[in-house]
Formats: structure tokens, sequence, C-alpha cells
């Protein structure tokens, strides 16, 4: 009778811990996927060449809801998360184009 009991709870055991060991890893995985997704969101930055014209402003500030001008160093060197995308000028984007090739 002992060594049935100690079967029928060893196999209880056994597969309780199948069930919950598979049901762990996805969940691990999934995180560490959004994990990633985050950082990677985090750290790509966007930038527009853009004109100063009437024009430009109004189209970006309905597409992204503001026009915010970043000079060449800004957009490399900035801690700041951006939310939306930034607008360069055309030397300044030569002056980034210079910089990330060397």
């Amino acid at each position: 009778m002992k060594f049935v009991a100690l079967a029928a709870a060893a196999a209880a055991l056994m597969a309780g811990t199948a069930t919950a060991e598979p049901a762990r890893a996805p969940n691990a995985n999934a995180v560490a996927k959004d994990a990633a997704a985050q950082e990677t969101a985090r750290a790509e930055r966007v930038v527009y060449i853009c004109d100063r014209s009437d024009l430009t402003r109004r189209g970006f500030e309905r597409e992204f809801g503001e026009v915010r001008f970043v000079s060449a160093e800004e957009a490399l060197n900035s801690a700041e998360s951006w939310n939306a995308p930034r607008c360069m000028s055309d030397i300044e984007a030569a002056r980034l184009n210079l910089m990330m090739s060397r």
C-alpha cells in the first residue's frame, strides 16, 4: 500500500513538474524578447532632412507633433530619448554622415 501511495505521489509530482517547466520557458523567452525590443526602440533615433518652410513645418507637426531641429552632434551624443523624429538641415545631415563615416 505504501508503494502505491509513493508511486502515485511521485507520478503526480512528475506530472506537475512536466507541465510547469515548459510553461516557464516561453514566458522567460517572451520577457527577454520584450526587453530587447524596448531597448532597441529606446536606442533608435529617426532624423529627417527638413527645410524651414511653413509647408514643411505644418506637415511635420501634423505627422509627428512638433518640429525640433537638431545638430549632428545632438543626434549622435544626446542621452535624451526621442519620442518623435527630429529634423535636420542639409548641412547638418552632411556633417552627420561625415561623423558617422569616421
